[in-house]
């Protein structure tokens, strides 16, 4: 409960910034639209005042989706944590394409990135598990990649490869190029709360809430395999069907 409490605060703080400059943001937009109103219904639109108003019209927009998608991730955060457990229905799925559906929505967040994202599925892998989950899973695993991976804009690759290992598993192996991780965060990094970018904003709850899916949820488990310098490698094992007791809880 007092981790709840301290996670209830930190998110309302968090998700205060971003709506506080997007209204801002949002009201100076509407003042400018009613004077470039006025001045058009007047007759007295000049070429200059048009050029303003387009440029401060991409602007806020560009301020309003950057800021509203920032809380936007805040909030999924909490709710990942904080809801029911029960939140997907377990059912029979082939991974190769969820995979694939989940990295089509995955792959817009690289427009403004230098990164590159390769995924390799072996076919037919049928699972009966939770699909939504899983996809909750790689979507974490590859926004920490993005947010901590590659500083600066340096460009890199992130991989995905998903196949078989044995006949009641299968093995995920999500790995980045990047900077790597020290020795103290390779042991804390799936700790609640632990984040290396406080300061800008981090809640340190994407690999906790990777830990919790693969090993509550999904009744798997996962390794980490990182040095500074040498990237970062996570191996998740998988069973081919959820564990009964797992549903139950």
């Amino acid at each position: 409960l007092a981790a709840l409490g301290r996670l209830v605060a930190g998110v309302a703080h968090e998700v205060n910034n971003p709506v506080g400059i997007s209204l801002t943001v949002a009201s100076a937009l509407e003042r400018k639209t009613a004077m470039f109103t006025a001045e058009v219904e007047r007759g007295e639109l000049r070429r200059s005042t048009l050029n303003d108003f387009l440029n401060t019209s991409r602007d806020a927009s560009s301020q309003l989706v950057s800021n509203l998608n920032r809380a936007a991730e805040l909030i999924q955060s909490f709710k990942q944590v904080a809801a029911d457990r029960n939140y997907s229905d377990q059912r029979t799925f082939d991974l190769g394409d969820l995979t694939e559906q989940v990295v089509m929505s995955l792959r817009p967040g690289l427009r403004k990135h230098n990164l590159t994202l390769n995924v390799e599925c072996q076919p037919d892998l049928t699972m009966n598990s939770y699909p939504g989950p899983y996809g909750q899973v790689l979507t974490n695993l590859f926004l920490n990649s993005v947010a901590h991976a590659f500083p600066d804009g340096r460009p890199g690759t992130i991989e995905i490869q998903v196949r078989e290992s044995g006949k009641d598993n299968v093995e995920i192996i999500f790995s980045d190029n990047g900077c790597g991780m020290s020795l103290d965060v390779r042991r804390r990094a799936f700790d609640p709360f632990f984040t290396t970018r406080r300061d800008q904003g981090g809640t340190g709850l994407g690999l906790h809430i990777v830990y919790s899916i693969v090993t509550n949820r999904l009744g798997g488990r996962l390794d980490l395999d990182s040095e500074p310098g040498g990237g970062t490698c996570i191996q998740i094992i998988l069973p081919r069907v959820a564990p009964l007791e797992q549903a139950a809880e």
